[in-house]
């Protein structure tokens, strides 16, 4: 079974790429602080400035140079021990550097059911509690913490920028199924991924359904706001 289960690797876009991307949003962020800093300098200069605006000027040269900072750190940092791939095989997910080290790995040995009754063992939720949160989803798992009690664990995906992160997911779903076939996965998830229920592998199509049915939801509510905004405030 586990020679006949195949490999997927992460694709992602080039590190050329990537990496000019990256120091674009840098020098972006130390252009922006630049000017920032130019305002400030001006606002003190003026006998006249307010000092509220003097603050807010300085409150944000300090944001956007702090963040410049941060991303330059990051992206110069040891490479070696940042992950830049995935592979998926009949191991699990394996976290790899740009040598092909294994950095981390969720293994499906290692994974557990839920203790809690009305939670799948497998299951999707809401990547943030906000007002749109609900529109991006991410996958969950259980494993054993210190204790060797069971909790939730979360299968991120997002430290890379993927090109084919749903079949990655559909992919490690079919090594649950195969490995560990005790382990219950919730049918939400087929749905939040975009995922075939037979072959478990990405369906754009379904992507372009739920993208449909999100726009039409954001229009009407902003057609709501507005008619409340124009027709009731307008009575006031």
């Amino acid at each position: 079974m586990k020679e006949s289960f195949p490999e997927m690797r992460s694709e992602t876009y080039s590190p050329e790429y990537m990496a000019r991307l990256r120091w674009s949003i840098v020098i972006l962020f130390a252009v922006i602080a630049v000017i920032l800093l130019i305002f400030f300098i001006e606002a003190v200069s003026a006998s006249s400035s307010d000092t509220s605006a003097t603050m807010i000027f300085l409150f944000l040269f300090l944001i956007t140079g702090a963040l410049s900072g941060w991303l330059a750190y990051e992206i110069t940092r040891n490479k070696d021990k940042k992950i830049s791939g995935m592979l998926i095989n009949h191991q699990g997910i394996l976290f790899l550097n740009r040598n092909d080290k294994v950095l981390s790995e969720i293994r499906y040995q290692d994974l557990v059911k839920s203790q809690n009754p009305y939670t799948k063992d497998i299951y999707s939720e809401a990547a943030s509690n906000g007002k749109y949160g609900s529109f991006r989803k991410n996958l969950y798992v259980h494993e054993k913490d210190e204790n060797r009690k069971s909790r939730k664990k979360l299968i991120n995906l997002d430290v890379v920028t993927l090109k084919n992160r749903y079949d990655l997911i559909g992919h490690f779903l079919k090594g649950i199924q195969t490995f560990r076939p005790d382990l219950k996965i919730d049918a939400e998830i087929y749905t939040d991924f975009y995922l075939d229920k037979k072959t478990l592998r990405y369906a754009p199509e379904n992507l372009k359904s739920d993208m449909k049915l999100k726009i039409i939801t954001i229009a009407v509510m902003i057609l709501v706001i507005l008619a409340f905004r124009y027709i009731f405030l307008d009575e006031v």
